[in-house]
């Protein structure tokens, strides 16, 4: 009988123990899983850098795209407008900036200067028709060789800068062989209008008015060299703190993607209105620009394909091309092509 009774006490002892395991375990999951669900933003800012060349992020802050995604949140975002790609890397430098876009030069140069940035997706993806060589009236420049010793405006640092170094290397000239003057894209135009440089290597759509004013010519543009696919850079900080965010951002620019094809005129006219750049330079740029987001075997080629020119050249020592590009944020969000 004792022996029942110790054996009846054990056993209750063990169903006790296991029911309270269970309850244990139990709670610390759905703890966690609360944790998760309940992760406090609130304060959060997003620094967010953007040019007027482009649509994903001005189009997503225009039509209250971050404010629907992220308002519940308590995340909130900072958008800057920068005049090119450069300027954005500077800004990344100093630590003022999470994501931004910027040209492919830019972002390769970048992380060869050690600026901890990774390639997360592209944004504006050029045909070859959307950047070139602007020739002005009486400059006395009617072929690409005639640029020998001439005043070149470009933005040092920028895809365009890349472009106008193939340009020399087509014609077996160095950046010796010519006059550069550092302008952005805007600033060209204006050099232009002046007189005081002969060309420019520039882009879409701040390219458009001197063509259609017939200040300049379009003389060359890129079809003849590699795809050219511009960037979404991340700093590896904002990636490795908020990994769960990135592709929810990713998202939110997709959509501002679908909306500019779906809905082009008035996509131009919001950006028109926001950046003071004519319409009809937007729809040229419309209209040889691919804005997807995707990074397929193609455009990472390409990019890699960049890089191999610039180290060649001895603008860079080299970058880990496959460190720099991380396509995972892209697929978690379900872009492709």
């Amino acid at each position: 009988m004792k022996h029942d009774r110790l054996k009846f006490r054990f056993s209750l002892t063990r169903v006790v123990f296991t029911i309270s395991m269970a309850l244990f375990i139990g709670g610390m999951a759905l703890n966690a899983s609360a944790g998760e669900v309940k992760k406090d933003y609130t304060g959060l800012v997003i620094h967010l850098a953007t040019q007027p060349s482009q649509v994903q992020i001005s189009l997503s802050e225009e039509l209250g795209y971050f404010k629907e995604e992220f308002g519940a949140d308590g995340i909130t975002f900072d958008v800057r407008t920068f005049p090119s790609g450069p300027p954005i890397i500077e800004a990344f430098a100093a630590g003022n900036i999470d994501i931004g876009q910027v040209g492919n030069l830019p972002a390769i140069q970048a992380a060869n200067n050690n600026i901890p940035i990774r390639i997360i997706g592209a944004y504006m993806t050029s045909t070859g028709k959307s950047e070139g060589l602007l020739a002005r009236k009486g400059s006395g420049i009617t072929s690409l060789a005639d640029i020998k010793g001439k005043k070149i405006g470009v933005q040092i640092g920028s895809a365009s800068h890349l472009l106008l170094m193939q340009y020399l290397q087509t014609l077996n000239l160095t950046e010796e062989d010519i006059q550069i003057v550092n302008l952005s894209f805007g600033d060209i135009n204006a050099a232009l209008e002046a007189g005081s440089i002969d060309g420019g290597v520039s882009q879409l759509p701040q390219m458009a008015s001197v063509i259609e004013s017939g200040t300049a010519t379009l003389l060359e543009d890129a079809s003849k060299y590699p795809l050219s696919s511009s960037t979404i850079v991340a700093t590896t900080a904002f990636l490795e703190k908020y990994p769960e965010l990135v592709p929810r951002i990713l998202k939110t620019f997709n959509r501002a993607v679908k909306y500019s094809r779906a809905n082009e005129d008035e996509a131009i006219r919001i950006l028109h209105e926001r950046n003071d750049v004519a319409v009809s330079s937007y729809k040229l740029s419309f209209a040889s620009t691919n804005f997807d987001l995707f990074l397929d075997a193609k455009r990472i080629e390409a990019l890699k394909t960049n890089e191999a020119f610039l180290r060649k050249e001895g603008t860079i020592s080299g970058v880990d091309m496959d460190k720099l590009i991380d396509a995972s944020f892209l697929e978690a969000a379900g872009i492709n092509k």
